[in-house]
């Protein structure tokens, strides 16, 4: 069984995510979606755990679940707590084809698993 963990904060990021978790699924596997509230920040993160549940469920167990705080630190802790085997995110929210944003460079830094960023391009 794997563990995998899709820390989103949008649609775009969550379909793209299920697109490259869709190929590589086992039916015993877990699928964690996590989005972590940031006040005042615009954002569709509802619609983005949905998009999951949606494309997911009939593959493996998919579990859904909303945080609030700073992103990384709740990204990490959240996958230390559960021992996810591999973490799925984008590259930087608004960002172009090169740019890694502030939470996932933090998420980079502090976590020994391995972590999938997600071309720009399908986000």
């Amino acid at each position: 069984m794997t563990r995998y963990l899709v820390a989103t904060s949008s649609t775009a990021t969550t379909e793209a995510a299920c697109g490259y978790l869709s190929e590589k699924l086992e039916p015993e596997d877990v699928v964690y979606v996590l989005t972590v509230d940031v006040p005042e920040e615009p954002d569709d993160r509802v619609a983005a755990l949905d998009v999951a549940q949606v494309e997911l469920t009939d593959i493996v167990e998919v579990l859904t679940i909303r945080r609030e705080g700073l992103p990384a630190r709740e990204i990490v802790r959240f996958s230390r707590d559960n021992d996810v085997d591999e973490i799925i995110m984008g590259p930087a929210r608004g960002g172009g084809i090169t740019t890694i944003g502030s939470t996932t460079r933090a998420v980079l830094n502090k976590v020994d698993k391995p972590v999938f960023v997600l071309p720009a391009r399908s986000v």
